[in-house]
């Protein structure tokens, strides 16, 4: 009599081996499918850039000149301290000024009674009885897709702090975004009204007698033409990190100051390029940025610390105003940066100090090769 057949099914020993298989090609593909999904978050970063690029060669084209980087018209020349202050009465920045050229013409208009009719805050001055604060309502608060990297993880949290107005009256976040106009490598007071600040050789050897001349300052922006270096060798846009915290004000797009939307590090071999992690607890060291909390400025002390620069996001907690920024960027290995040919490029972590400057000033007299 013939015997049954026995039913074979797996042992335990060959499921084991059959997960720990799965496991093995799960372990080796992942990293690939997050370096495939980076490189697309780059490459729309890149793409975001050169959409920028665009719209600030219409405006050149419209009005005759790049938009200012802030608009702070009742400051004087030489003493930009109020262009320098998270609590100041700063106007609009680049970015409001381009909204009309990215297809936000209703949004800049919102912004009234402040802005009357053209988008050319080149000639813009605060009505009579304003305070510089009105433009903000309903504005800062928006968050623009066009200003984000989606590779920045701490973009969609916004800024707040009572000190600040922001989008109500008093106490509204302000929406984060990751790009900065090109402001030299000079303190941004140091080139209010586009003034040409001369370098001494104290803070980087090689740089002695060059001149930080910006693309675009407070109550500032140059014209095509005056980007003698050539627009390949222009810097016109730099890549900013969202602060790692509500109360850091770094990477806000509406906000015209240095390190929220404005970009001008590198004169000091403490800032010495994109993605640099020197921290420091005395007066230079990282990005120089306000904090404002507490009834007083406390120079950063609560988001600048070892272990923020740790995480890519280095400053001073001795500085007290909004002076100085370095392009940073969650990509692996560098930033990406819009020139003023119109063509966005990745730049390296390595670049040489020298080149990055040369490439941040737009009459320095150099022109740069490869880098």
């Amino acid at each position: 009599m013939p015997r049954p057949l026995k039913k074979r099914g797996f042992t335990l020993i060959e499921l084991l081996v059959v997960i720990a298989i799965i496991a093995v090609l799960i372990a080796l593909l992942l990293p690939a499918v997050q370096q495939a999904r980076e490189a697309a978050r780059r490459t729309q970063c890149k793409n975001n850039i050169k959409q920028l690029g665009l719209a600030m060669f219409n405006y050149e084209s419209t009005y005759g000149s790049f938009p200012m980087a802030s608009n702070v018209p009742w400051t004087k020349y030489g003493s930009g301290d109020n262009s320098l202050e998270l609590i100041a009465p700063f106007g609009p920045n680049w970015a409001v000024s381009l909204l009309p050229f990215i297809d936000q013409a209703p949004l800049f208009q919102s912004m009234s009674p402040f802005i009357v009719g053209s988008p050319n805050l080149q000639t813009n001055v605060a009505p009579a009885g304003t305070d510089g604060l009105s433009w903000r309502k309903g504005i800062v608060g928006r968050k623009l897709p066009g200003y984000l990297c989606p590779s920045d993880s701490f973009n969609n949290q916004p800024y707040i702090n009572p000190l600040v107005p922001g989008d109500s009256t008093i106490g509204g976040g302000w929406a984060r975004g990751n790009y900065g106009i090109s402001a030299g490598y000079e303190d941004y007071d140091h080139v209010n009204f586009g003034n040409r600040y001369k370098s001494s050789a104290s803070n980087l050897a090689g740089m002695n007698g060059m001149y930080s001349s910006p693309l675009a300052s407070t109550c500032f922006g140059a014209k095509m033409r005056d980007l003698l270096d050539g627009p390949s060798n222009q810097l016109m846009f730099a890549e900013l990190r969202a602060g790692l915290s509500s109360s850091d004000p770094r990477g806000i797009w509406a906000m015209g100051l240095s390190g929220a939307s404005i970009q001008n590090g590198g004169r000091g071999v403490y800032n010495p390029g994109p993605n640099s992690t020197f921290w420091s607890s005395g007066n230079d060291g990282g990005d120089e940025l306000e904090d404002v909390g507490g009834g007083g400025k406390a120079g950063g002390a609560e988001f600048c610390t070892q272990i923020t620069a740790n995480m890519g996001m280095p400053c001073t907690n001795a500085g007290s105003l909004m002076t100085s920024s370095m392009s940073r960027s969650q990509h692996v290995g560098g930033v990406n940066v819009g020139m003023a040919d119109g063509s966005g490029r990745f730049i390296s972590n390595n670049i040489n100090q020298l080149t990055y400057i040369r490439l941040a000033a737009t009459q320095d007299g150099f022109t740069v090769g490869d880098y």
